[in-house]
Formats: structure tokens, C-alpha cells, sequence
């Protein structure tokens, strides 16, 4: 993490739609918990953040739910 401290932003996600609700709202670096996702729908989201993360930033599994995200600006 170099460093760097995490803002206190964890989202919770059950559904894919559920990204939509929150894309203009995103902090540079956040947590998604997707325990209540099952596993289509966690993978999708996965793949969402990593796309998103792809030239700038990481995504970085946390716990079997858990994934930190840090988007550079």
C-alpha cells in the first residue's frame, strides 16, 4: 500500500446493478465486500474493478470477499 492510508469506504455489493448506484460517488481507494454476491455475480464485479483499475491502480484481494481498490489519479 506504500504507505498510503485507506479511506474509510467499504461497499457492499449483492448485485452487478449495484455498481451502477455508486459510479460517480467512487474514492480513489476503497473496499468492496462481496460476500453476499453469489458467484457470477462475484465475478462480473471483479471484472468490473479490474478493467477500471487496469492503466492506474490495483485491485488487491484482501480475504476470500474482501478486495481493496486504488485507483491513481
Amino acid at each position: 500500500m506504500n504507505g498510503r492510508k485507506i479511506k474509510e469506504m467499504n461497499i457492499k455489493l449483492k448485485k452487478y446493478r449495484d455498481i451502477e448506484k455508486l459510479k460517480n460517488n467512487l474514492e480513489n481507494e476503497f473496499l468492496i465486500n462481496l460476500e453476499e454476491c453469489d458467484s457470477k455475480t462475484r465475478i462480473r464485479i471483479i471484472d468490473f474493478f479490474s478493467g477500471l483499475v487496469f492503466q492506474k491502480g490495483t485491485l488487491k484481494k484482501i480475504s476470500k470477499n474482501e478486495y481493496e481498490v486504488i485507483i491513481e489519479v
